[in-house]
């Protein structure tokens, strides 16, 4: 898979995990790897950016077996961008598919 569109489409999966609970770094990793194939480096440059747009917050939480776990969670504009990327997925998708069974 390409490169960039690959992170596009993990970015929009962040998104979608987050807006249904809070993950902690780890765990989302891990539920992003059971979707599509990606390593941890690449994963957290993608919250990295995800923080840095406002499109969710990090956090520390306390952890009963270790050091603190950083928390992600999805703030009003990342619903926001999530909505429209779903929007946008959709409409290429159905483009994309229309052409390949024609």
């Amino acid at each position: 898979m390409d490169k960039e569109l690959k992170k596009g489409i993990l970015e929009m999966l962040v998104l979608n995990f987050l807006s249904q609970k809070t993950f902690y770094a780890y765990e989302l990793n891990k539920k992003l790897n059971e979707v599509v194939e990606t390593n941890e480096s690449t994963t957290y440059a993608i919250f990295k950016k995800l923080v840095d747009k406002g499109f969710c917050e990090h956090f520390f939480e306390e952890s009963s077996s270790g050091p603190m776990r950083k928390c992600y969670k999805i703030t009003s504009l990342g619903r926001e961008q999530l909505n429209n990327q779903k929007i946008a997925w959709k409409d290429i998708s159905e483009k994309v598919n229309s052409l390949v069974s024609e």
